[in-house]
């Protein structure tokens, strides 16, 4: 699948081009206390020209899960059920100087600002090298009525024209572990 840049996208974003549009598909949650569930997943990042990525997302119980991600999946087929999450805020790029080995795609530094209405605002801090962007929580904020998140760590990759990604927490005082996954088709 080829990729163009969209047009009005500040130069700024073009490493992280490739996230622009929106995503959607099934994946899995899972934690202590919280037994595996199935989850859909919608994630859009677009641009407004400013020197960073709008980004939402949404989070729902799947009505109807596929038995695994292997495969195949109809995502126009799933059905949406109770939202579990929602979360909103900003990627950006912060001015840099190239970190390119030879023959790989540049390490790209990236700041990326999250709040959800659970009470939950994060800065994540990571690096995008061609398709793939890895971040980790440097700071989480939360009220007082939030439930306890102590750390987070995410990974996104293009795959076969899929976002691959992965959540892990260390939150209600346990370690670092895996929280959630899912694969995500480009929509439109």
């Amino acid at each position: 699948m080829s990729f163009a840049i969209p047009e009005g996208l500040a130069p700024e974003t073009y490493p992280i081009a490739w996230l622009v549009g929106t995503w959607r598909g099934p994946g899995f949650l899972a934690y202590p206390g919280i037994d595996e569930r199935p989850i859909l997943v919608e994630a859009t990042f677009s641009s407004d020209g400013g020197p960073y990525l709008a980004y939402t997302a949404t989070t729902w119980l799947l009505e109807n899960p596929p038995a695994s991600l292997e495969g195949e999946i109809d995502v126009p087929a799933m059905q949406a059920g109770q939202v579990w999450a929602t979360e909103s805020g900003h990627w950006r790029v912060p001015p840099q100087e190239s970190s390119a080995a030879d023959g790989d795609p540049p390490r790209i530094d990236l700041e990326v600002l999250l709040t959800e209405p659970t009470g939950h605002a994060s800065v994540y801090l990571g690096v995008a090298q061609g398709p793939r962007v890895s971040l980790a929580t440097d700071l989480i904020a939360r009220t007082a009525s939030a439930a306890e998140i102590t750390a987070a760590r995410r990974m996104y990759g293009l795959v076969n024209s899929e976002l691959m990604w992965a959540t892990d927490l260390a939150a209600f005082g346990h370690e670092m572990q895996s929280y959630s996954s899912g694969r995500l088709q480009r929509q439109g």
